[in-house]
């Protein structure tokens, strides 16, 4: 786990989100949560709707992971993602990266 002070600006960060399958997200926030340049996880439950079907919505729930995460490690931590959540299959989710300028560390504890 990298210290307070590489959360700011001197250090190139990405920042990964996945929108995956209702209760994904913490099995991958626990599988990422102590990687090497991995700065913060979070990850929250997420509801609407989704592909309209003739005369009716279709209610979707779905989890959100987001990790900020050193850029050099960016590319690892996401591949780790991808392949534990399967998001290559159909129905899965999505998974995207982005470079950020600052972060703050966010880490989930046990209550």
């Amino acid at each position: 786990m990298s210290v307070l002070a590489h959360i700011g600006y001197g250090v190139e960060k990405k920042l990964i989100t996945a929108i995956v399958v209702s209760g994904q997200a913490m099995k991958l926030t626990k599988l990422v949560e102590n990687e090497t340049g991995v700065l913060s996880v979070t990850h929250h439950h997420a509801r609407g709707t989704g592909r309209r079907q003739p005369g009716a919505l279709v209610w979707r729930e779905q989890d959100v992971l987001m990790v900020l995460v050193e850029a050099p490690h960016a590319d690892a931590v996401f591949a780790q993602i991808f392949v534990a959540g399967e998001l290559g299959e159909p129905h899965q989710g999505i998974i995207f990266m982005e470079t950020v300028c600052r972060g703050h560390p966010m880490m989930p504890f046990d209550v």
